[in-house]
């Protein structure tokens, strides 16, 4: 049996993720390297380690891969690989017997940096002194998992509004909300560095 690839000048997720549940294993490697680096960093959010933030991402995309069948057409890929990894790192995170991951500081190589222009008060285009940007990145590294989850999935993974909520198995509305409740956070871990 023949099957039938994508069409190789359309890198659409739609296509791609069509012709991966067709069995073309070229498409389905496609859509892994382009969500690994944004799938590792959800990951790396919740573990706070690259080692279980990479078995989390493998874990993600085998997991991902065997559920292709059952994926809706027209499902938005990032939101749903972003669901899997929180539950795959999450239980990486239980298995490997870390219970209170967030008050470790952050292994600065790989650790996923908030953009300056999420914050409240801030301008995109207000260019920002290295320390200014370093404050920022330590108080989002101090914030809980939670807090940071909510933060990088609707700003520093660029996901929209309904996005954001389908990653987080959540309701647009309770986004919002925990939306502002984290920025406030992010606001007080500021003010006190």
């Amino acid at each position: 049996m023949t099957v039938p690839l994508a069409h190789p000048f359309d890198n659409s997720d739609a296509v791609l993720v069509e012709a991966a549940k067709r069995g073309d294993l070229f498409a389905w490697e496609r859509i892994v390297r382009r969500y690994q680096e944004p799938i590792f960093r959800v990951a790396y959010l919740i573990v706070r380690t690259s080692d279980l933030a990479e078995a989390a991402t493998r874990s993600t995309f085998v997991r991902a891969y065997r559920a292709l069948p059952s994926m809706e057409p027209g499902t938005a890929v990032m939101p749903w690989l972003a669901k899997i990894v929180a539950g795959e790192a999450r239980q990486q995170r239980r298995e490997s017997g870390r219970t209170k991951v967030s008050s470790r500081p952050a292994e600065r190589s790989d650790s996923p940096q908030i953009p300056a222009s999420a914050v409240p008060g801030i301008e995109a285009s207000q260019s920002l002194t290295p320390l200014e940007c370093a404050a920022i990145s330590g108080a989002f590294d101090r914030l809980g998992e939670d807090d940071r989850l909510i933060i990088a999935t609707r700003y520093l993974f660029g996901l929209s509004r309904t996005d954001a909520a389908a990653a987080l198995s959540i309701a647009s509305v309770v986004l919002d909300e925990h939306l502002v409740t984290a920025m406030k956070n992010l606001r007080k871990r500021m003010a006190s560095a």
